[in-house]
């Protein structure tokens, strides 16, 4: 059985989860992850459709709504018993609720998969790591938002996450190892 390392792991080199991602249609992902969902909209050209702790977005720019974002947030985990979606569970099994980031990257480095670092903007910033093969950011509880999370510890991931359209500079990035 795979765990929920392999989830992770997964999403970050894929940007997908279980098979759905970027460039999805909105009835693609309760086919896969199940009809529990809520779904939210905050403009008329956005829709979210929130699988437990996965967040799918859309955006209807021509007339058809398109996945342009997922999120995946771990760091809501601690909060409800019932985050992880049922399809998810089965095949990953149960899941922990808090997820340090250097469990993620062992796994990832195991694999031969490159991560970087990525410059902060200032000190209120989340850390950040990117997965260019899969185009997901892994963004981090740093020292600046540790009282804001009490459940949570250093270097937890808060969110992954990939979107449509990211353009990082060379020199914001520093290879993690």
């Amino acid at each position: 059985m795979s765990s929920y390392l392999d989830f992770f792991a997964e999403f970050a080199v894929t940007g997908m989860v279980l098979g759905v991602g970027l460039g999805s249609r909105p009835d693609d992902w309760p086919g896969t992850l199940g009809d529990d969902f809520h779904e939210a909209s905050w403009t008329d050209h956005h829709l979210v459709r929130q699988f437990g702790f996965i967040d799918a977005n859309f955006h209807d720019g021509s007339g058809e709504w398109i996945c342009d974002h997922v999120n995946v947030r771990p760091g809501q985990m601690h909060r409800f018993d019932d985050m992880v979606p049922k399809a998810i569970g089965i095949r990953y099994g149960s899941f922990p609720r808090r997820l340090p980031f250097e469990d993620v990257a062992n796994r990832l480095v195991g694999a031969g998969v490159e991560i970087h670092h990525v410059s902060r903007m200032n000190m209120a910033c989340l850390e950040e790591y990117w997965i260019p093969e899969g185009k997901v950011m892994f963004s981090l509880i740093s020292e600046y938002q540790r009282e804001d999370f009490p459940a949570l510890r250093l270097d937890d991931v808060w969110t992954a996450t990939t979107t449509t359209g990211v353009d990082l500079r060379a020199e914001q990035l520093t290879r993690y190892r």
